[in-house]
């Protein structure tokens, strides 16, 4: 077979291939439309064909897509549409780039003038969704390649993106016409490799065909707003986005060799399903299946929320938002500042289930505490307060619902020792505290101090009662007391003055180890011959059983 037989035959081959009219195009032509080629987007979701619509005076660029089983209606690319031919549509794998034949018309008014076909690109710079879930591509950029003639058709590009396939007709010196089957290789964006002809379709580069399907995880339903967007895992730049069948959830991308990949498989109110694919070791073209995938529609949030103050944890609860909105989140509990949460699930969301930890503020209130002489009312300047032992300030804001230890001493006083409730409101509490002048007889009650069931050993909490009586000693240092220890009626008189006996040197010791001097404190136990209040009941028996300081000397 001669180089020019072969040649011929190719073209033939082509141009049978490119008069098919694929069905989905066939019922306009009852309705009036001439339609000129057809070809079958890569995902079979899309018919690119170049047709004069009835009325019309040239021949435009066309789609139609799929809406379920059925097929929408034909959408004029209008931004590349001239009041020329054009025709010849071919869609790359990617729907990225549109390759066409732009036709222009003789000048009847120039002599010399004749009729151009020259190979034209357009770039696909986005999708724009429709309320009606159908999509619409944004065409621009486009213009005529660098490598065509004058006489140039029937565009071709195969699946690699890069290889394309076209006629070449050449007008000899008798004025016939030469028609060979050409290709030429994309480099890069703009540069492309110089035509060649050929006499069998070259080999493109490999391929992988990924598919898949994408539902919905309740009921296994497809996702009729699904897409496949595929980045450049490297750059994060988006190379394609092909759209889900809306009737069987089914998608299909190509990949080119030597890339690494990752596929981002979502819908509008649904996760986001990730898939990082290498083509690296692509010798041939291979189709590749990732299964069906199931994405959420709906985001399990767990809140845990924490004391800012303790870091211990206070809340628990589980709640489910719908994606694809912004959700405010308010968190109630009792004892803390409510908190208001803006939880926005618009953003591209991977995980159907999430974990936040929230500080909560505790509420509090304003406590004014005001110290004063017993006798004089007058204001006690250089009084010191403690809360649980810790020294505090007159103005200070306090936890809601807690009983703390408050014990307040100044020289030349005897120190005060209570349970505060802090209340469950957050109003304002000014505290009135009267502190009696240290006079010698005077007898103080030491409430908190206590002991182990029948035993002299202190029990912990006794530590904030021991530190106030510690430090009434340390601040005024002329003072001398009489320590004592009192039990109720239960037991024997000598059992009982033995227990108190060591009671008291039990604080009388805790004393001495804090620093205070022994000379300073006559410990001694009264056993149950003092008592307060009758020992007949046990709420008697527990005010008889105390500790008691009394002024020797001042």
């Amino acid at each position: 077979m001669t180089q020019v037989m072969a040649q011929e035959r190719a073209q033939v081959r082509a141009q049978e291939r490119a008069q098919v009219k694929l069905p989905q195009v066939r019922t306009l032509e009852a309705k009036g439309w001439s339609i000129q080629h057809s070809v079958m987007a890569w995902d079979s979701l899309s018919v690119y064909f170049s047709a004069q619509a009835p009325g019309a005076s040239s021949y435009d660029l066309y789609v139609m897509r799929a809406e379920g089983w059925k097929w929408g209606e034909p959408e004029r690319l209008a931004s590349i549409c001239t009041d020329e031919d054009e025709w010849w549509p071919s869609i790359s794998s990617d729907e990225g780039m549109l390759f066409y034949v732009h036709r222009t018309a003789a000048n009847p008014n120039e002599k010399n003038s004749r009729e151009k076909q020259q190979l034209w690109r357009a770039w696909n710079t986005g999708v724009k969704e429709l309320k009606n879930e159908r999509v619409k591509e944004a065409w621009s950029e486009a213009a005529p390649l660098i490598i065509s003639g004058n006489n140039d058709s029937e565009p071709c590009i195969l699946e690699d993106n890069r290889t394309l396939l076209f006629v070449r007709r050449t007008e000899g010196k008798r004025h016939e016409v030469t028609t060979t089957a050409m290709s030429a290789t994309m480099m890069d964006d703009h540069n492309w490799t110089l035509p060649m002809a050929y006499t069998e379709v070259p080999q493109p580069q490999p391929v992988l065909a990924v598919s898949g399907k994408t539902v919905m995880t309740k009921g296994h339903r497809p996702l009729s707003t699904g897409r496949v967007l595929v980045y450049d895992a490297m750059t994060e730049q988006l190379k394609q986005e092909a759209r889900v069948h809306s009737m069987n959830g089914h998608w299909r991308v190509a990949l080119l060799k030597d890339k690494h990949y990752r596929l981002a498989i979502t819908a509008p109110g649904y996760t986001y399903h990730y898939i990082d694919i290498r083509t690296d070791s692509l010798a041939a073209r291979e189709e590749r299946s990732v299964g069906t995938i199931a994405l959420e529609d709906k985001l399990t949030l767990r809140l845990n929320g924490y004391d800012a103050e303790t870091q211990q944890m206070v809340y628990k609860n589980l709640r489910s938002l719908p994606l694809g909105q912004l959700h405010s989140v308010r968190i109630q509990q009792k004892g803390y500042e409510d908190t208001t949460l803006v939880i926005n699930t618009k953003r591209p969301t991977v995980f159907s289930e999430t974990e936040l930890d929230i500080p909560l503020q505790p509420l509090k209130s304003r406590h004014l505490f005001i110290v004063m002489n017993a006798q004089t009312d007058e204001l006690v300047e250089n009084a010191t307060l403690r809360l649980n032992g810790q020294p505090t300030a007159a103005d200070t804001a306090l936890r809601l619902d807690q009983e703390l230890a408050l014990q307040v001493s100044a020289p030349g006083y005897l120190f005060y020792d209570t349970i505060l409730n802090t209340g469950q409101t957050a109003q304002q509490a000014t505290i009135r505290i009267r502190l009696m002048p240290i006079e010698k007889g005077m007898v103080l009650q030491l409430r908190n101090i206590q002991f182990e069931y029948d035993s002299y050993e202190l029990t912990e909490s006794s530590n904030e009662a021991l530190e106030a009586l510690a430090q009434l000693m340390l601040i005024n240092p002329t003072l001398r007391i009489e320590l004592s220890a009192h039990t109720d009626d239960q037991g024997s008189d000598r059992y009982n003055d033995k227990l108190s006996t060591l009671r008291g040197q039990s604080v009388a010791s805790w004393l001495i180890q804090r620093g205070i001097e022994g000379e300073r404190i006559e410990s001694v136990g009264y056993g149950k011959r003092k008592p307060l209040v009758p020992n007949d009941s046990e709420e008697n028996r527990a005010i008889n059983r105390r500790v008691e300081i009394k002024v020797l000397e001042f």
